[in-house]
């Protein structure tokens, strides 16, 4: 019975290390001497009173996984990490050195003060009886004051001259040219910096001559310029390049160095298709344009104060 129970006790040995010992050949192995080869014996293999002979040190090797952890150092496979890259277009404003002049347009590019123009002409209809269709004020902002004011006479048939309409749609928006409009934040230190290094420099604009006199006056910014032209005296809106060119003549500059600067999509279109590079100044009332906007643009401002010096 003995003699059995030790049998026994070896073969349950021996099996708990034949997966050890099916590796041994070709893994490192690890040297466990003979006297403790009973500690390695699960306790629920032991059998009462059977004495564990000792046995000769045995080369126990380490299983794959445990022994390419312990005895070398694991290679880990390259990781490829591919980036986008947006690219970046910093924010400038050419000098002299690309540019010899620009056109600057007023309202949105040099003043904040298309908010003074939210539904001009919408409000003067209704003072008249008369609900215009939404958007009717988005195609008389690409139109000259005078254009603007006909349309409405004819489309309306009102008994108002177009003179007398254009006053009174002027009326409410005056005030706030004489006292309250301000230029965007950044334009009186870009003016002065283009001023100092020659840049010839002119407004172009569909408001009215007047209006524009006096808010450039009023904050400080006609001196910077050489002169003003709005559509109503060259007699076409900013759908064509009647006045874009007529400035041009003016200022006696090569088309190719004379910088048109805008805030409208449609302005810059015509401004671009014309061979004049273009800058696209961004305003919160044409956002939804920025896309092409920075697109179409040969410099594109999100802000002055961006502007790298």
């Amino acid at each position: 019975m003995k003699r059995t129970c030790s049998y026994l006790a070896v073969f349950t040995l021996l099996a708990f290390c034949s997966p050890f010992a099916a590796a041994q050949k070709r893994l490192p192995s690890v040297r466990v001497p003979g006297k403790v080869a009973t500690g390695i014996v699960p306790k629920p293999f032991r059998v009462p009173g059977v004495k564990i002979p000792s046995l000769p040190p045995l080369r126990l090797s380490v299983g794959p996984q445990v022994s390419s952890l312990l005895l070398r150092p694991v290679a880990v496979p390259a990781v490829t990490v591919q980036t986008v890259q947006t690219p970046f277009r910093p924010v400038v404003f050419p000098g002299k050195k690309d540019i010899d002049a620009v056109i600057f347009d007023l309202d949105g590019t040099l003043l904040d003060s298309l908010w003074a123009w939210e539904n001009s002409g919408v409000n003067f209809l209704r003072t008249q009886g008369i609900n215009p269709p939404e958007g009717f004020n988005d195609q008389l902002a690409q139109l000259s004051l005078m254009d603007g004011a006909k349309l409405v006479k004819e489309k309306y048939n009102l008994p108002q001259s177009p003179e007398e309409i254009l006053r009174l749609t002027l009326a409410p928006i005056r005030e706030r040219y004489f006292h309250t409009i301000m230029p965007k934040p950044g334009v009186p230190e870009l003016l002065r910096r283009l001023k100092a290094e020659g840049v010839k420099m002119c407004v172009a604009t569909a408001s009215d001559k007047e209006l524009t006199v006096a808010a450039l006056k009023r904050t400080g910014l006609l001196p910077y310029f050489d002169f003003i032209l709005t559509c109503d005296e060259v007699g076409a809106g900013k759908r064509t390049p009647v006045i874009y060119e007529a400035a041009l003549k003016k200022l006696g500059t090569p088309k190719k160095r004379t910088l048109v600067a805008e805030d409208a999509l449609y302005a810059l279109t015509t401004a671009s298709q014309s061979g004049f590079p273009t800058a696209g100044i961004f305003d919160t009332h044409s956002a939804k344009d920025q896309p092409s906007v920075q697109k179409l643009s040969t410099y594109y401002i999100p802000s002055y104060t961006a502007v790298q010096p």
